[in-house]
């Protein structure tokens, strides 16, 4: 009687410890399944905070295409880069601001040859990211050559008038992931705006407007870049 009583319970110990084994096995299945979607799931959302190069980059090209539009060399306009990369509200301001800008700019030629090119550089002070907004505080470092040849600039004129200009870019994320520029808050309050800057686009001189007088300060330099 005690054989058959040690038989069933070895029996029953036998059971439980195969069903420990089934639910352990099943229970490490289903995590390493949860594990996986939630993987997958991670992989596919978009990251919190976008790319600062690209971002920089973006920056820089809007810039640069600004101050082209002012120049005498419209080839070097990048429209495509900046357009495409914009929200729909600021894409139709840039393309005004481009208007008024290459008016401004052929009244400046008709006075005294205008600006042949334009280079900008930025740099990012700080960037912060809240949900689907991210503001970026940069500063604009541009150069608007001026028509002068090598021997005028030799003697004392001018190469190109330089000026700095601090920005507060905002850019949003659209339902696919990018991140396009929505706004631009130049700070020139306080003193005179550079000519990549106008009050009101309905307000820029028309092409066959009068003389706007001085364009700037110039800084003279003795060597090209």
């Amino acid at each position: 009687m005690t054989t058959i009583s040690h038989q069933v319970l070895g029996g029953n110990m036998r059971m439980r410890a195969s069903h420990r084994r089934i639910v352990v096995s099943v229970l490490a299945t289903a995590l390493l399944s949860a594990g996986t979607a939630a993987s997958a799931d991670s992989a596919n959302q978009p990251s919190t905070a976008p790319d600062s190069g690209q971002l920089s980059l973006l920056a820089e090209r809007y810039l640069q295409q600004r101050a082209d539009a002012l120049t005498t060399n419209p080839a070097r306009l990048r429209s495509a880069d900046v357009l495409s990369a914009a929200t729909g509200p600021m894409r139709a301001e840039l393309q005004r601001d481009l208007a008024a800008l290459a008016r401004k700019g052929n009244v400046y030629k008709k006075a005294d040859g205008g600006y042949t090119y334009a280079e900008v550089d930025v740099t990012v002070l700080d960037t912060t990211t809240n949900g689907d907004t991210t503001t970026s505080h940069i500063t604009e470092y541009g150069r608007l050559h001026l028509p002068f040849t090598a021997a005028e600039v030799a003697d004392g004129a001018p190469e190109y008038e330089e000026y700095s200009v601090p920005h507060t870019l905002t850019f949003t994320r659209n339902t696919s992931g990018a991140w396009l520029l929505a706004k631009d808050k130049a700070e020139v309050d306080g003193g005179p705006a550079p000519s990549t800057q106008i009050a009101d686009p309905a307000d820029a001189p028309a092409p066959d407007s009068e003389n706007e007088g001085d364009k700037g300060t110039a800084s003279a330099t003795t060597e090209l870049l």
